[in-house]
């Protein structure tokens, strides 16, 4: 059995959420169902999920939000308990100096290892790393830091289409190359979520597929035999602001897009482009 490096596909318990579109919602059990039989490897959720999860025979990655020292080593100590291999983390506000930047990562990095649960730090809007200035000065700060890397906020944060796809790509690669786990959602620069079934969305999904691929490659050059790199479809429900919705002649609200059937595909766009890498050079 080989023990290369892998690509493996999680579903995310926040995705899951008001699901299937039009019918009566998934309960979190029949949900877990539905990601098994799609073939799914594991699922990302809040710690107190990890049991759940991990009964069904999946994998399973933690997520929360910490804002002091003392929040994000309980939530490590958590998602450790939980039994989760790797916990992401929404780090900070966003309005916090270097001096406490630096801390809360530093936070975050002595309760990794000393619960052996590795964790990366979501690029997030309203959080310390909202922005690809200050999460460079960072990274130059503090250069061991890995990343939960969900490219949709630095594309609306930065407006990608208005100053050009280009400059994004070039300000994104300390992120890139500090990648640990993908998060997957396609944005137009103006709404962080968009239906990748729509052709006027195309362009963008070409830019994210180029932000994945480059983020794979890159990982894959350090990865160690046995590891495995995460890529979690993360496409919000209607509640949460993120799903594109219209209302009916009944002012009910509908999603537009069908996302479950989108988040398969994302899953079969990111196996693709694993696929696809370039062999890695033999040493």
């Amino acid at each position: 059995m080989s023990d290369a490096p892998q690509l493996l596909v999680y579903a995310h318990s926040w995705g899951l959420l008001e699901l299937p579109r039009g019918a009566q919602p998934w309960s979190f059990p029949e949900a877990l169902d539905h990601v098994v039989a799609a073939g799914f490897s594991g699922v990302q959720a809040e710690p107190e999920l990890g049991r759940l999860i991990l009964d069904r025979g999946l994998r399973f990655a933690a997520g929360g939000r910490a804002n002091n020292v003392a929040e994000i080593e309980a939530l490590v100590a958590r998602s450790a308990d939980a039994g989760a291999h790797c916990l992401t983390v929404h780090l900070g506000w966003g309005d916090e100096d270097d001096e406490v930047s630096d801390r809360l990562v530093h936070g975050a990095l002595d309760a990794a290892d000393r619960q052996r649960t590795p964790v990366y730090i979501e690029t997030h809007r309203a959080t310390l790393v909202q922005d690809l200035w200050r999460t460079n000065r960072l990274i130059e700060r503090i250069p061991q830091i890995r990343f939960n890397g969900d490219y949709s906020h630095y594309y609306v944060a930065h407006e990608a289409p208005y100053r050009g796809f280009a400059a994004l790509r070039r300000q994104i690669q300390p992120v890139l190359e500090r990648t640990a786990f993908l998060h997957g959602r396609v944005s137009n620069g103006q709404s962080i979520q968009v239906s990748i079934a729509d052709p006027a969305h195309h362009p963008h999904v070409e830019n994210f597929k180029e932000l994945w691929r480059s983020a794979m490659q890159l990982w894959r050059q350090r990865a160690q035999p046995g590891d495995s790199l995460p890529f979690v479809p993360e496409l919000g429900p209607p509640s949460s602001g993120y799903a594109p919705t219209y209302s009916n002649e009944r002012n009910t609200r509908h999603e537009i897009a069908d996302r479950w059937r989108e988040t398969l595909q994302l899953r079969d766009i990111a196996l693709e482009l694993w696929r696809a890498l370039p062999s890695p050079a033999r040493s």
